[in-house]
């Protein structure tokens, strides 16, 4: 039972939620005590400081009693105001003549009062044992004046005052441990949905994903973002998945064709000339393999951002003019007509290689498929840049456009190539933050890109 206890205790003492609720909670009381003591001590300062003010009021007052009746009118006074019930009880007074004789006043005997016991001292009152705040002075004809307080009801008052203190601490201390509970048990809820879903990730479920509370308070929009990475994450996966297959089965083929065909030659009955032919056809399939694994790196550079450390400001507008001038002859060789058309400078924050390499694959596409026009424009707004490549081909079916620029995904699976053309396309955008979208040419097909205009560093547009 007590190793059960220290384990519990131990992994209670551990949790980051637990020590951050009991410190903040600890602060909270503390604070509580400390304001709960400044009151106290107010408290007790402005009652102590009445006793005194009250005392010395009636002082004064007796003493002008006094000069205007004399002894005789200063003991019609003490006695009025001893009959009066209202403050009568509490009030003390004793007036002594020269010989020290008693003339008037509720206290028998006249205390001995010294520097240290004046604030409280101890007496006898109406027979029964109690402390008061006294004043004493000697009067003109000699006779000496004592007033005073009785203490006994504001010390009542002090104690219930404490009382009621402790009670407020105690209330407090158990508030607090309560909240500490409670924030702690929701805390534990929050992180332990993200603990529960990184389990689940971590054991190959990638469609889990961190339930949203209707709150949106700082879990809900880190849950969230969680959310957002764990689909990346997914659709990262899937890709990669896809790719691989797709890789194998591109190997697959072109190894399985150069095999057989070395088996053949293996024939004893095989002449040089059947060698050579082999030899020609493994050697043209191993240089197509070369292509595709060049295409590969260069596409795996693309996406993980190493070119990003050869950005700078370029004009697209000037780089679109040179693509479009580098394939204007080939277009012609094709009977096509390959125009351009821009509104002025375009800059980009960029890699000027990569966007060339995006429009060259993309007026290719254009030229494998147009009939007569391919139009290129460049369009620049306040914030962005749009450049078209438009073409009155045969198009793309509308359901294919989200399609367009995965990895190895081809229209027609009988084509040539390996369908990475329009996926290194999609990577130089997301390199330069650009978005990629597709729309009817009626014939043909029109691709749209929107690039962020580059800006100086006062705000201006360059």
């Amino acid at each position: 039972m007590t190793a059960y206890i220290r384990l519990k205790f131990r992994q209670t003492w551990d949790s980051t939620s637990f020590r951050l609720m009991l410190n903040y909670g600890l602060l909270a009381f503390f604070s509580i005590l400390l304001l709960l003591a400044f009151i106290f001590l107010q408290v007790i300062g402005t009652l102590h400081s009445q006793a005194s003010q009250q005392a010395t009021a009636s002082m004064s007052r007796l003493e002008g009693e006094f000069y205007i009746g004399g002894r005789e009118g200063l003991v019609q006074a003490i006695n009025m105001t001893i009959s009066d019930q209202i403050d009568g009880r509490h009030e003390i007074y004793l007036l002594l003549d020269e010989k020290g004789k008693k003339l008037a006043g509720n206290l028998e005997h006249r205390p001995t009062l010294t520097e240290t016991n004046k604030t409280e001292v101890p007496l006898i009152l109406y027979g029964q044992p109690t402390t008061a705040r006294l004043l004493e002075t000697t009067l003109p004809d000699q006779s000496i004046l004592l007033t005073g307080i009785d203490l006994d009801s504001m010390n009542d008052t002090i104690r219930k005052i404490g009382q009621a203190c402790l009670a407020t601490v105690f209330i407090a201390f158990l508030l607090v441990m309560i909240g500490v509970h409670m924030f702690r048990k929701e805390l534990d809820y929050r992180v332990g949905s993200i603990r529960k879903t990184a389990f689940k990730i971590s054991q190959g479920n990638l469609s889990s994903r961190i339930p949203l509370s209707s709150t949106k308070d700082e879990f809900y929009f880190l849950s969230s973002e969680i959310n957002s990475m764990l689909d990346k994450i997914e659709s990262l996966m899937t890709g990669i998945r896809h790719v691989s297959d797709t890789i194998a089965h591109n190997l697959r083929t072109p190894l399985t064709r150069i095999l057989n065909q070395l088996r053949t030659v293996q024939n004893p009955q095989s002449n040089e000339a059947d060698l050579r032919a082999v030899i020609k056809r493994s050697i043209h399939e191993i240089e197509s393999l070369n292509k595709l694994f060049e295409k590969l790196l260069h596409l795996s550079e693309i996406e993980s951002g190493i070119h990003r450390q050869r950005f700078w400001q370029c004009d697209l507008a000037e780089i679109t003019a040179n693509v479009v001038d580098m394939y204007d002859a080939y277009a012609e060789e094709k009977n096509l007509r390959l125009t351009f058309h821009s509104n002025g400078q375009a800059w980009v924050w960029g890699d000027a290689d990569l966007l060339a390499s995006m429009l060259s694959q993309l007026i290719e596409n254009a030229i494998k498929h147009a009939k007569h026009l391919i139009s290129v424009t460049v369009t620049v707004s306040e914030k962005h840049i749009q450049l078209q490549v438009s073409d009155d081909g045969p198009g793309i079916p509308a359901d294919e456009y989200v399609n367009i620029g995965q990895h190895f995904h081809q229209l027609n699976p009988d084509s040539s190539g390996y369908g990475l053309g329009m996926a290194s396309v999609r990577a130089i955008l997301a390199l330069h933050d650009g978005k990629l979208g597709f729309a009817d040419n009626q014939p043909g097909l029109i691709v749209n890109i929107h690039l962020p205009v580059f800006k100086d560093s006062t705000g201006k547009s360059q």
